[in-house]
C-alpha cells in the first residue's frame, strides 16, 4: 500500500471530501485527487502537516508495504 491509498483512507475516515481536503491543506483544486490516482505526491514538508493533521507517523504515509 503507497501513499496513495494511505491518504485515501485516512481522509475517508475522517468524513472528508477530496475538494474539502485541498482546502485544509492549502492546495490547488484537484491536488489530492492527484495524489489519490497515484499522478503525484506531496512534497516533503506537505508530508509532515498531512502526518500532524491525521495522527499518524510520516513513515506511515511514506512507507511500502
Amino acid at each position: 500500500m503507497g501513499f496513495d491509498t494511505r491518504f485515501r483512507e485516512l481522509r475517508e475516515n475522517r468524513g472528508i471530501s477530496r475538494a474539502a481536503a485541498d482546502e485544509i491543506f492549502g492546495l490547488m483544486r484537484g491536488t489530492c485527487s492527484n495524489w489519490e490516482n497515484g499522478f503525484s505526491k506531496p512534497e516533503k514538508e506537505l508530508l509532515e502537516e498531512i502526518a500532524v493533521y491525521f495522527c499518524v507517523p510520516v513513515r506511515t504515509l511514506t512507507e511500502e508495504d
